[in-house]
């Protein structure tokens, strides 16, 4: 058995109501127990990749204590994933062979959030914690977390997001830069330094990028063709995971913690009376890795942002990131200059747009297919926001190039060219 065919527990997985039940029995100190209207549902549908997020109605009965009426079972699956792609035909069979760099993804998260709990103080946003399984030789199946479930806050990955959002996440993020300033040589040497090769040098080497620029071409009647022949011409020297792992270095910045996949769908949000959404919780930490701060700006800034605002506005983005940085750090000396983060910010956006392409057009891709009235607008919205994406990569790259900015390699392998193209 593995992670991408179907076990006997809840919606598929290898996890059980009984696993759920004995864990959150003994972490709350309890003798009460699930009840028979106990009930789970699937808050992620069409949104999680990697996991499935399952709302957990436990029905107590005989509680002894105040217990959570409802919480939060994350559970690492590669069936949706596994599912998606079959359906799309977009990355492939080799889609199911990743399954032990996403159970270290999963330890990685476990490690996290045992840290944030400890050493952030409460500057971190995050949902509370109850328990957490990693993956083990002897425990093959069954990783998960159990957390908090914050009510009316969401994900969201469809919506196109106003600044004063965005800025909501920044806070969190240098705090967690911070806290890493101060990580001990053991904490430090439990994160990885090469997550990009890691996570994605398969990709790179199995064509899943390429294969989703030509799905590019099956959506809107063709209006992504001429970036798409630019993006072809290019791919292979955008494609360089070596590059993105070895960024801080070659900028001389200090490596901090990153989040490594901070999307839309990896906050959660509150709308506030006046209808603008508010960061409630940082979530999904599978991807954290020491390494260069640009990463989560850029991802947060393509994910969140309209393409006319992130044109607009990504450098005074930026500057207030930096302030909220300063503020972290304090009395500690700065681990990179802004003039560092801006480089950086430029030298990896046309990579981290490639990272979004796998998963954002099959799901583009079935929106459209579904033509549902309700899914019109945000359909566009995302086609809209495609669109100055591909323009991004292309006029980043293009910018690295007359910098004559060389990608760099690892012996026995190469993702990239040390000449760019034309």
């Amino acid at each position: 058995m593995n992670l991408h065919t179907p076990g006997n527990g809840l919606f598929e997985t290898h996890v059980t109501w009984e696993d759920i039940e004995k864990d959150m029995l003994r972490e709350l100190q309890t003798k009460a127990s699930f009840g028979p209207r106990k009930s789970a549902k699937d808050l992620a549908e069409g949104i999680g990749f990697l996991s499935k997020m399952l709302l957990i109605d436990p029905d107590w009965q005989n509680a002894d204590k105040e217990l959570p009426k409802r919480f939060v079972v994350k559970i690492l699956t590669q069936m949706i994933v596994a599912n998606m792609t079959a359906e799309m035909s977009a990355i492939g069979d080799s889609a199911t062979d990743y399954g032990e760099s996403y159970k270290k993804a999963h330890n990685t998260e476990v490690l996290v959030y045992n840290y944030l709990i400890k050493h952030s103080h409460g500057r971190v946003l995050l949902p509370k914690i109850y328990h957490t399984k990693s993956f083990t030789e002897s425990n093959p199946l069954k990783g998960y977390i159990i957390m908090e479930y914050l009510g009316n806050a969401r994900a969201d990955f469809c919506s196109s997001f106003d600044i004063n959002s965005v800025k909501e996440v920044f806070p969190t993020i240098a705090a967690m830069e911070a806290m890493s300033l101060k990580f001990t040589t053991e904490e430090r040497n439990q994160f990885t330094t090469t997550f990009y090769q890691q996570f994605y040098g398969k990709m790179c080497e199995d064509n899943v990028f390429v294969k989703s620029i030509e799905m590019l071409r099956t959506l809107d009647d063709g209006r992504f063709n001429k970036k798409v022949d630019k993006l072809e011409a290019y791919a292979n020297h955008m494609l360089d995971p070596v590059k993105v792992d070895r960024l801080a270095d070659d900028l001389g910045m200090q490596r901090v913690l990153c989040h490594g996949d901070l999307w839309t769908g990896n906050v959660l949000w509150v709308k506030e009376d006046n209808n603008e959404l508010k960061a409630n919780a940082i979530i999904d930490f599978q991807c954290a890795h020491l390494g260069c701060p640009a990463v989560d700006i850029a991802s947060m800034l393509l994910s969140c942002l309209s393409g006319k605002d992130r044109q607009e506005h990504w450098t005074e983005l930026l500057e207030l990131f930096y302030s909220n940085l300063k503020e972290e750090v304090g009395d500690m000396k700065m681990p990179y200059t802004f003039e560092q983060l801006k480089e950086s910010y430029c030298q990896c956006l046309p990579f981290i747009g490639f990272t979004f392409l796998p998963f954002m057009i099959p799901f583009l891709d079935k929106m459209r297919k579904e033509n549902i009235e309700e899914n019109k607008q945000k359909l566009e919205s995302l086609l809209e926001r495609m669109d100055y994406l591909l323009d991004d990569m292309i006029s980043f790259y293009k910018r690295n190039k007359e910098k004559n900015l060389q990608t760099v390699t690892v012996p026995g392998k190469q993702f990239g060219s040390s000449k760019l193209a034309n």
